[in-house]
């Protein structure tokens, strides 16, 4: 039984690398941006997710990582005139350091406290970036330099970047679902005055915790920052992105491996069948999906027990309620029957 079902999964699993790889060659370079969307949602959720989903910190602040990531890259093509290849990884180590730093000082909060003081932090950064107009542009942005090639060419080449940085993301996830690390950092979330009385050092896994989501997070702002060969700090430091992978999150399961993925895929989808259908009410309603799907999936899809839900049988009439069926008699009303009690 368990080799079948592992044969299963192997074959479903095969057939949907197939899909994703084959994607690009069969459909419209509409659909190819889109996906590449979809799954550039889906990396950000999957690295937010390790501080928010496992460790418990709502870190309303961390497009600081994506803004710092795409600005590396934006800066060190542009200005040292170094290729993809090395700025891609500098976008990252200057995210974790930046998280370092923050972690140290900001940390030490919790709750809303810390969700403020991160949110002010990137505010905050984005401020410097916008001022420091010799090297960043400041409000004027900063051009990147174009990936060569056809727009077949250019759309194939980031939809596998994003898809590559969403393998990526969520192999570490499921990794850290099982090790120490994320125990520990599960431990945090569940209590962290136990799990401090248990000889765990809080504060030093959560700034290993939001360093990790900030690599992760650097690393994608860094492809996006070439796949789309412009950047301002309005569009990278965008809070309003960051509401969206909470959101994505909270559809999908939060402290889960896959609830980003399936929540990015769900709100991305969602999202663009609405406006394409209802362009001056699409955010409205939009909105409106949203607060029904927290309402009544608060743990989102994949807390779901979708077997239970799929095999409940509701009763034809309000008098079977007792377990029969309208067109049978309920079996313990006919046990008392026959034993000449009062029915």
């Amino acid at each position: 039984m368990q080799n079948t079902y592992r044969k299963s999964t192997f074959v479903w699993a095969g057939i949907g690398a197939l899909l994703l790889v084959s994607f690009p060659f069969l459909v419209t370079g509409f659909w190819v941006r889109l996906l590449t969307q979809i799954f550039m949602f889906a990396a950000l959720a999957s690295a937010l997710n390790i501080i928010s989903g496992f460790t418990g910190y709502a870190a309303f602040g961390n497009m600081i990582f994506f803004g710092l990531g795409a600005y590396t890259t934006a800066i060190l093509m542009t200005k040292a005139h170094l290729p993809f290849v090395v700025a891609f990884p500098a976008s990252g180590v200057m995210a974790v350091l930046l998280a370092i730093v923050l972690g140290l000082l900001l940390l030490r909060l919790r709750g809303h406290y810390f969700a403020l003081g991160s949110l002010g932090a990137m505010e905050a950064f984005r401020q410097i970036v916008d001022l420091w107009t010799g090297l960043t542009g400041g409000s004027q942005g900063i051009t990147v330099p174009a990936f060569p090639g056809k727009p077949f060419v250019v759309n194939t080449f980031f939809y596998f970047a994003m898809l590559g940085m969403v393998i990526l993301v969520v192999a570490f996830v499921s990794k850290l679902d099982k090790n120490r690390l994320g125990y520990a950092f599960k431990a945090i979330r569940a209590d962290e005055e136990a799990a401090n009385v248990m000889g765990i050092d809080t504060t030093r896994y959560k700034i290993i915790s939001w360093s990790l989501s900030a690599l992760f997070t650097g690393l994608i702002g860094s492809v996006y920052a070439y796949w789309f060969s412009y950047i301002d700090p309005p569009t990278v430091f965008n809070v309003m992105w960051v509401v969206n992978m909470f959101v994505i999150i909270l559809i999908g399961g939060m402290g889960t491996v896959f609830g980003p993925v399936v929540g990015a895929v769900i709100l991305e989808t969602v999202s663009e069948l609405v406006w394409s259908k209802f362009i001056n009410l699409h955010l409205g309603i939009l909105g409106t999906i949203i607060i029904l799907a927290v309402l009544f999936m608060p743990r989102g899809v994949l807390h779901l027990d979708w077997k239970t839900l799929l095999t409940r049988r509701v009763p034809a009439t309000a008098g079977a309620a007792g377990g029969g069926s309208p067109n049978k008699p309920d079996e313990a009303w006919t046990s008392r029957r026959k034993e000449g009690r009062d029915v």
